[in-house]
């Protein structure tokens, strides 16, 4: 039978290591662990290059499982080549350190159904700590698809979010070594006249690394920031690059008004009490800055390469 849904799982950061496949496994057994009752099929896209670090029992664990290698190291050209595999006229992707609530699955399709006009459907992601780190790092570098409820939205999320298959066959991912060139994928959607969706309750939980991780996840930003604009002339305040490295602190104040924007408005449904706002314009200040030498890299034609995300 013909799925309705495919759900692809790709490793997008440390690939090849230990603790990537052991949040894989996890991902996998919350996948089995899913409310949805229709027909699903499972695909776990890697490269070829990572055959051997692989654990044998990723196929046993869901009783549908591909686990499919090809020779590309790009995480986007992995997406790429998962899309290319399904069948589901629905396709969603789940990153490997990401573990989704028991209805998550469901919710999505519940969205798709009642919202036909929609090409994206995009869902929250935290990284469920009690501490006030967690909850605000969660906010700071997760929260940029929210929009406070259900509805129309102008970003895709990385890692939780479903696509319509004819959509994704239309607007194929756009393969580089950097994933947070996300920002040309939802616009080449928008400039065709789709419509990006946010749904609150596809909800995932997000590996947490602590401060090391969000410098890593704040200079690849930065780096994308620059990247995007410098070939996506309608992107908004794309004729700052023109400005070369004189742009970066303009960016970096941007960023910083829409996070402290972000922690005014979605603090609440992030667990961070007013009275901690305050901190969290202090930790926004100091991730925002960390951009900075990702605008560098991007001003001055270079790769992030001192990176684990491809």
């Amino acid at each position: 039978m013909k799925p309705l849904v495919t759900v692809i799982v790709v490793a997008d950061y440390a690939a090849g290591e230990g603790a990537t496949y052991a949040g894989l496994r996890a991902a996998l057994h919350a996948l089995s662990r899913q409310t949805y009752s229709g027909s699903v099929e499972h695909i776990v896209v890697e490269s070829t290059r990572f055959r051997q670090q692989v654990p044998a029992d990723l196929a046993t664990i869901l009783r549908d499982v591909q686990v499919v290698f090809c020779a590309t190291p790009d995480s986007l050209a992995l997406r790429n080549e998962g899309v290319r595999l399904a069948r589901g006229d629905v396709v969603v992707f789940l990153d490997a350190d990401c573990i989704p609530d028991p209805q998550w699955l469901e919710r999505m399709m519940e969205t798709m159904a009642d919202h036909p006009e929609a090409s994206v459907v995009s869902g929250r992601t935290v990284y469920g700590g009690a501490s006030l780190m967690e909850r605000t790092f969660s906010l700071l570098s997760r929260a940029y698809v929210d929009r406070g409820g259900a509805g129309a939205t102008r970003y895709i999320s990385n890692n939780n979010v479903a696509f319509r298959r004819a959509v994704l066959l239309a607007h194929p991912f756009p393969t580089s070594a950097n994933p947070f060139v996300m920002a040309l994928h939802a616009g080449a959607i928008l400039a065709a006249h789709g419509i990006l969706w946010f749904d609150p309750e596809a909800r995932v939980v997000h590996a947490y690394g602590g401060w090391a991780f969000e410098n890593e996840v704040s200079r690849n930003a930065g780096w994308a920031t620059i990247a995007v604009r410098q070939v996506a002339s309608q992107a908004r305040l794309a004729w700052l690059v023109r400005l070369g490295y004189a742009a970066i602190p303009v960016f970096v104040l941007v960023a910083l008004l829409k996070s402290w924007w972000r922690l005014c408005r979605f603090g609440p449904a992030y667990g961070l009490a007013w009275y901690e706002l305050p901190i969290g314009f202090t930790v926004a200040t100091v991730l925002c800055a960390m951009q900075a030498p990702g605008m560098w890299k991007a001003l001055s034609g270079k790769p992030v390469v001192e990176t684990r995300y491809r």
